[in-house]
């Protein structure tokens, strides 16, 4: 029987679809791997570089080596925030301005591709450690469903960091299954044992994304105790509390990044570091010297400590005074992760504004846009338009171990009202409100048009009541569980 060869136009294309895997390969070689921290309610003066006597050296190495971002924006609150990061467009667009519930009926419209969707279809592994809080009344809402290879942590807004319970019930998965065994073992470091696993089981010829919402410093105040006696001296035992709980994410982050040293992936790693919003300062966290505080539209609620680092930064070393806002980071990544832009999009790529030092392309954003509870805030060019309620934390609160070296409280005066129109690049404390003089008249009348505006592309947020079948049931051997499904 005659021998049987393939084609020459068979090998041919075998060797062009060699050709094209090896190119597709070593493409995806030299796309950045991504680690994006995100820590809950971190205030601007809960970090090292903008508060000497907070304890954050890893943090803080990091941040001077890269670029520490000065005017960076988030929502003001949780849910928000982390809408606006993995869409990349306002929270009001998509009827998400206010923090979800357990027990309500709602999440992330599924309508949206998220960032990690996103990733994946450029090649990149997905994983998210910690916090997500947008929906889980159903499972598609939560994320192994929204584009992450893995999920470890909590659905829900928050809970004990030794207990992982919120309300006498556990909410602590892995991917899909309930955690039961780790009662009594800090939240923050768990997170960054897993991360640990995660980084040395991966292959370093694929792009790795790894997204960690921590749980810190959100409270409750748990934190082991041997963090709390470096701050013996601070006269007030929340913010002794928060200090501990600061410097306890530091070191986990120091782990993570070491995890990556060691694995060879860390010199191509661009490393984004933020917080969800502005700190509550009566649960002792701190925004001063700004104004006000998480859940308000006053700068400290919503102007949050953040850096950029990595090998591939043009420049380095430097505080970037530039404008940029949460839903700037999707479009960013995905450019560098060598994804096309998306006109659809609130976003805009700010990588090469910040990797030269260049102008922010960024003149305007939304703070707040929320007919249902009364809040409206704008931002165009070094002017800030706030309409609506007056917010009950709008004082400019020092911190304890502040307070012990002379620096004075100043509360906001009772009779102060609004509407308020601010320059915040004159007057970034908002202190001076120059809403109803002359000369400000057409900057103000211009920003309430815009306002208007976009006040017409508003979805509201929905008007939910708890549901008896969103509360906790017993799930098997696991006892009482928060979980999904019911909606």
């Amino acid at each position: 029987m005659a021998r049987r060869f393939p084609s020459v136009w068979t090998a041919v294309l075998f060797l062009v679809w060699v050709l094209l895997l090896g190119e597709v390969t070593a493409q995806d070689a030299t796309k950045p791997h991504i680690l994006l921290i995100v820590a809950d309610d971190l205030g601007w003066s809960d970090v090292s570089w903008n508060n000497p006597n907070v304890v954050t050296p890893n943090l803080q190495t990091l941040a001077t080596e890269g670029v520490i971002l000065n005017q960076t924006y988030s929502q003001p609150t949780c849910s928000p925030s982390r809408t606006a990061l993995l869409t990349g467009k306002f929270p009001f667009r998509l009827g998400m301005q206010n923090v979800l519930e357990s027990s309500r009926a709602y999440g992330l419209s599924l309508d949206e591709e998220l960032l990690p969707q996103k990733l994946k279809k450029l090649g990149y592994e997905t994983h998210m450690i910690g916090k997500w809080h947008l929906g889980s009344c159903k499972w598609e809402y939560t994320p192994t469903e929204r584009g992450f290879d893995s999920y470890y942590g909590y659905h829900g807004g928050g809970q004990g960091y030794f207990t992982h319970m919120s309300a006498r019930a556990l909410d602590f998965w892995d991917d899909k299954t309930p955690v039961t065994d780790q009662s009594g073992v800090y939240s923050t470091e768990l997170f960054a044992t897993r991360a640990e696993s995660i980084i040395a089981q991966h292959d370093p010829t694929t792009p790795l994304f790894l997204y960690m919402p921590f749980q810190a410093v959100h409270v409750p105040h748990d934190v082991p105790s041997s963090y709390v006696q470096s701050f013996s001296a601070v006269p007030d035992d929340g913010r002794k509390s928060i200090l501990g709980m600061v410097k306890a994410m530091d070191d986990a982050i120091k782990r993570v990044t070491d995890a990556l040293q060691n694995k060879g992936l860390w010199n191509n790693t661009i490393t984004i570091f933020l917080s969800d919003n502005g700190g509550e300062y009566g649960d002792g966290q701190s925004n001063w010297p700004l104004r006000g505080a998480k859940g308000t539209t006053w700068e400290g609620g919503t102007r949050v400590p953040a850096f950029v680092h990595g090998s591939m930064l043009g420049r380095k070393g430097y505080a970037y005074d530039g404008m940029l806002h949460y839903v700037d980071i999707l479009p960013t990544l995905v450019s560098l992760a060598g994804g096309a832009a998306d006109s659809s999009l609130d976003g805009i790529d700010m990588w090469q504004s910040i990797s030269t030092g260049a102008a922010s392309p960024r003149t305007e954003f939304v703070y707040d846009i929320d007919s249902g509870g009364n809040s409206f805030a704008i931002r165009d060019g070094d002017y800030k338009l706030r309409l609506g309620k007056r917010a009950s934390k709008d004082d400019w609160f020092a911190p304890a171990e502040m307070q012990q070296l002379g620096v004075v409280t100043v509360n906001a005066s009772e009779g102060e009202t609004g509407p308020y129109l601010f320059n915040i690049r004159e007057d970034p404390l908002e202190t001076v409100n120059l809403h109803g003089l002359p000369e400000y008249a057409s900057i103000q009348r211009a920003m309430r048009r815009r306002l208007n505006e976009l006040k017409l592309e508003e979805v509201p947020f929905p008007n939910l009541e708890d549901l008896p079948s969103g509360s906790p049931s017993t799930y098997g051997d696991y006892g009482r569980v928060w979980m999904p499904g019911w909606c």
